[in-house]
């Protein structure tokens, strides 16, 4: 039987909603706010990429820097990618590093790339505890448990890929 597709079955939007989220958590923006960096963020991709094969295609980690560099500024001024270059960061230690960053305090949010059989995804982590990450999603995912997540490569017991490489840190301030 066919199923109909959904919002994001398509289409390669969940980098931009994951921008557009962060800077919701972050700067507090309100919804026509939201929809106005949404529009700014197409334009800049419009103007300097190419948008069709971006949005059928999805947006890759130099595009996303920037975005947050050119478009988002301001909004989202503290940004850092500890793990850029550090593939093989253990999950211990990654999950250790994003709970203290997060527990720091100001507003902050992680914007995160997912992969795995389940996932080749842009998300917003907003809260994570010793046993669970919790997201702020465009594609309705909300929760992962920490036994079903790796940093490496994805197994039957670990299906769930969190890519070190490819995420940054976000916050309002410093520290």
């Amino acid at each position: 039987m066919m199923i109909p597709y959904e919002q994001g079955g398509l289409d390669g939007l969940c980098a931009i909603y994951s921008i557009v989220n962060a800077a919701r958590i972050i700067s507090a923006i309100r919804d026509v706010e939201a929809k106005a960096l949404f529009r700014r963020i197409l334009e800049y991709l419009e103007q300097s990429r190419d948008l069709s094969r971006l949005l059928c295609e999805g947006i890759g980690l130099t595009t996303i820097g920037g975005i947050l560099r050119d478009v988002v500024g301001d909004l989202i001024p503290y940004r850092s990618m500890p793990y850029k270059n550090l593939p093989h960061t253990p999950l211990d230690e990654f999950w250790n590093e994003m709970i203290r960053f997060l527990d720091t305090g100001g507003e902050r949010a992680i914007l995160i790339g997912l992969d795995g059989p389940m996932w080749d995804h842009w998300s917003i982590v907003h809260e994570i505890t010793a046993r669970q990450i919790r997201f702020f999603d465009s594609h309705k995912l909300c929760q992962l448990n920490r036994t079903r997540c790796t940093t490496i490569r994805s197994t039957s017991r670990r299906p769930h890929v969190l890519c070190p490489t490819h995420t940054y840190f976000l916050s309002l301030n410093p520290h």
